[in-house]
């Protein structure tokens, strides 16, 4: 769920993945990883005010995605 809403800010930002983790202050591969494994909170946190939006609105699922 947080992997694909950062693929799509990044898309729609025509910016890498790795870029914006650089931008996050997070080490490359750690999103990927997200994929297969639970990001920490603090970092949750850092994606959420790089993208200017809300934790909560990071956390939550869209209607159709459930």
């Amino acid at each position: 769920m947080y992997y694909k809403k950062v693929e799509e800010y990044c898309k729609k930002n025509n910016m890498p993945i790795y870029v914006f983790e650089k931008k996050c202050g997070l080490g490359n591969g750690t999103i990927g990883g997200w994929t297969s494994s639970s990001p920490r909170i603090d970092s949750l946190e850092k994606v959420a005010a790089e993208m200017g939006i809300t934790l909560a609105e990071l956390l939550e699922e869209k209607e159709e995605n459930k």
